[in-house]
């Protein structure tokens, strides 16, 4: 289901949707401050807090642009002010996690209390070109992370001070441009396509290392396109077919039909992403993402698995529905869908995989336990190496832990296995929230 999104008004003719993130080169210090007084206005007037990260000096003009307005307590107490040179940490060299850390943790208290915000932030260093590389990144995450969390946000710079190279590179990431008084579409913006800069070191490492697996899955991504449209139509009639049948034991098996189907069509879905993961650098990139609808729609599905294998998952999900990780929302359903996908595949049938998570000690913390097969210490010593496989009479490419290994180490996570031969698996995994 998609979000509803709201449009607002920064100019007297344009209207832009909230999640958008503009770019606003301006030269006049008057019409910045005429820009700004009104960006907050606006959002006054439409219930929204919001955050600045201004210099010291520029937010005071701001304040007394708005004089006898101020006496107004509630335009007071939706503005939320923070420092650029502190925020962006301006006297050093430009950090890229460092700066995505410091977003995260300015909009998450809004998450949790589900405001609505808008963000501006002017952002300044001293040696433009130096930072070049590090800012794009931080932009184009910034970019996917408003959209994500349906925050809008206008990143501003100096004019008189960015090289044009520069200038023409941010707008391949931001919707919006923005100039002293005009706000327009950006013609160089792809949301579709953020690779205009190069892959990321870990990326290019897996890629290397998977190179023959990935080969394989060129062949099995043909081959699962041509699957998933006849398994939607079996689904479908599966569906049309209990519907119309009252007989309870034909229901049933057609019930069982649909739960193959929808299983069937997560294994294939499940390689697609895989392989996607592997030969697309957008699938790598951190962003701030919401955690527990990602996991509610993984079990979801699993459950439905499990099923097929007459294996029963309970879950308690203590979680906050606004918990927000730095991450990659393709590659963190992917650890969840290998972790559970394993529990089960290992589980003896008739057994139970149980799933549990909450946040402790500023770290979302996820616990899958089986009571299957288990594992050696030898097994475990080589669990997280590509094409181990733990057991060889059960179908898999031994790829799932590698990947799942990889994945959890690029986002900052830590994960840990625990096994005993016959008595089952636990596998903790945590992140930073």
């Amino acid at each position: 289901m998609s979000q509803k999104t709201n449009s607002i008004s920064l100019t007297q003719n344009i209207q832009v949707n909230e999640g958008s993130h503009i770019l606003y080169f301006y030269e006049s210090e008057e019409k910045y401050i005429e820009n700004l007084v009104s960006f907050i206005l606006s959002a006054k007037s439409m219930n929204q807090h919001v955050i600045i990260i201004e210099s010291y000096e520029r937010y005071a003009r701001v304040l007394e642009r708005l004089g006898n307005q101020l006496q107004d307590i509630e335009l007071v107490e939706i503005l939320h002010y923070k420092n650029n040179i502190e925020f962006y940490q301006i006297h050093g060299d430009f950090k890229f996690e460092r700066a995505l850390e410091n977003f995260k943790q300015t909009v998450q208290p809004f998450v949790d209390e589900q405001l609505s915000v808008r963000v501006w932030g002017e952002v300044s260093w001293s040696d433009f070109k130096e930072s070049q590389e590090g800012l794009h990144r931080y932009e184009c995450e910034a970019d996917i992370t408003v959209s994500e969390i349906g925050y809008i946000t206008v990143c501003c710079y100096d004019g008189n001070k960015v090289p044009a190279s520069i200038q023409t590179n941010l707008m391949r990431s931001h919707p919006y441009f923005m100039t002293d008084s005009d706000l327009v579409k950006s013609a160089l913006y792809n949301h579709k396509d953020h690779t205009v800069f190069p892959s990321l070191s870990a990326q290019k490492k897996i890629e290397s290392e998977l190179d023959f697996y990935r080969q394989k899955l060129d062949f099995i991504h043909v081959v699962a396109h041509e699957v998933r449209n006849p398994l939607t139509v079996i689904k479908s009639f599966a569906t049309i077919l209990k519907s119309e049948l009252p007989d309870k034991d034909i229901q049933a098996k057609l019930s069982l039909i649909e739960d193959y189907s929808v299983a069937i069509d997560h294994e294939i879905h499940h390689i697609i992403q895989t392989e996607q993961m592997l030969t697309i650098d957008t699938f790598w990139k951190t962003k701030l993402i919401k955690a527990l609808p990602a996991m509610k729609e993984v079990i979801d599905i699993l459950t439905i698995k499990g099923r097929t294998q007459n294996i029963k998952l309970t879950t308690d999900l203590n979680v906050p529905e606004n918990t927000i990780i730095n991450g990659n929302l393709m590659g963190f359903k992917l650890i969840i869908s290998n972790l559970l996908s394993n529990a089960i595949k290992y589980s003896h049938e008739g057994g139970v995989v149980t799933v549990k998570s909450f946040v402790e000690e500023n770290k979302l913390h996820i616990l899958i336990k089986d009571n299957g097969v288990g594992m050696t210490q030898k097994h475990l010593d080589k669990l997280f190496q590509k094409y181990q496989k733990i057991n060889q009479e059960v179908a898999g490419q031994g790829i799932g832990l590698f990947m799942v290994y990889q994945l959890v180490s690029h986002f900052k996570g830590e994960i840990q296995v625990e096994s005993e031969m016959e008595k089952g698996t636990e596998v903790r995994v945590s992140f930073s929230v």
